[in-house]
């Protein structure tokens, strides 16, 4: 038999020795790592991760919200908001934080939990009030729901989608909507739309709408309470779908709430020039009207809403 040869018990005490001295420097330097980032974390801009679906576009405009000063006026709503461009405005600085699929009740909460004060005027689409809010959205913007530690390769990623999504180039943007609206409205084949849109508007949603006004009534208080001047506003719909179910109902329980002419804003649009090519959104020149309707409304005194028609003067 060959000799063995063992190592000596001083040899193997050097290198489980070594080892536990990288071990112990691996440890204090991920440790430094965590708390240099949790350090970081309060005096970075508040900017959440990158969207990954269609409806979270919406994290860019409230990413801008949160970390830009504070716009002129803040448009609160779902899609048919989230249609009417930031660029389309000619005259207010103006942050969109219309939502797609969503509710106003969802920018409403996360303006009121962040730390910032509120914008000077608050509008608030009533179309879709039956649209309940965003909790996962709310609880990502509130103060508490934001990560303890900063994240580097995500708020860099974040970053970088934030950037290539910055607003377009305001001069060129307005210079576009001027052309846009010289222009002829287009026709669109959109009666199959309109049929299904009229049958979802036919159902009963007073019980959702009622509890969602109440509580866009206790934060519009509390928006008011800040200091924020808060209109609402109601966009023209098509004419198939202006007498439907959900849209007497959302007014009538609206105004229950909100009886005060001077809590709407009222915009003065021809209908005649508005187009819906899928039956409920603007199209882009439609859009560009209700922005520039916005403008001149908000400077105008309020007058008594009616259950037909509540804040738009719309003429045929």
């Amino acid at each position: 038999m060959g000799d063995v040869i063992l190592a000596p018990f001083s040899s193997i005490g050097m290198i489980n020795a070594s080892n536990l001295r990288w071990l112990v420097k691996c440890a204090f330097a991920a440790a430094s790592a965590l708390l240099l980032c949790a350090a970081a974390k309060p005096w970075l801009p508040r900017v959440q991760a990158p969207p990954t679906t269609v409806r979270d576009a919406s994290l860019f405009a409230l990413n801008r919200y949160l970390s830009e000063p504070n716009p002129d006026v803040v448009l609160l709503g779902s899609s048919l908001t989230a249609r009417i461009k930031e660029q389309y405005f000619a005259t207010l600085r103006v942050t969109n934080l219309g939502i797609l699929g969503g509710s106003p009740l969802t920018g409403l909460r996360i303006i009121l939990l962040t730390p910032q004060s509120p914008p000077k005027t608050i509008l608030i689409e009533t179309n879709l009030l039956s649209n309940v809010a965003d909790e996962t959205l709310v609880e990502n913007f509130a103060t508490q729901g934001h990560d303890f530690f900063f994240r580097p390769v995500r708020m860099a990623h974040a970053a970088y989608e934030n950037w290539n999504h910055a607003p377009v180039n305001r001069v060129r943007s307005m210079a576009d909507a001027d052309r846009v609206l010289k222009e002829a409205p287009q026709e669109y084949d959109n009666q199959v739309y309109l049929d299904r849109l009229t049958k979802a508007y036919g159902q009963d949603a007073s019980v959702l709408l009622q509890k969602n006004v109440d509580q866009l009534a206790k934060l519009v208080s509390s928006a008011r309470g800040l200091g924020a001047r808060v209109l609402l506003f109601e966009l023209p719909y098509p004419d198939q779908l202006d007498q439907t179910r959900v849209a007497l109902d959302t007014r009538r329980i609206a105004l229950s709430r909100f009886g005060d002419p001077h809590e709407w804003l009222h915009l003065t649009i021809a209908k005649s020039e508005l187009r819906w090519p899928d039956g409920a959104h603007f199209d882009e020149r439609s859009a560009v009207l209700a922005a520039r309707a916005i403008e001149q409304a908000i400077g105008e005194p309020s007058e008594a809403p009616t259950l037909r028609n509540i804040p738009a003067r719309v003429h045929p």
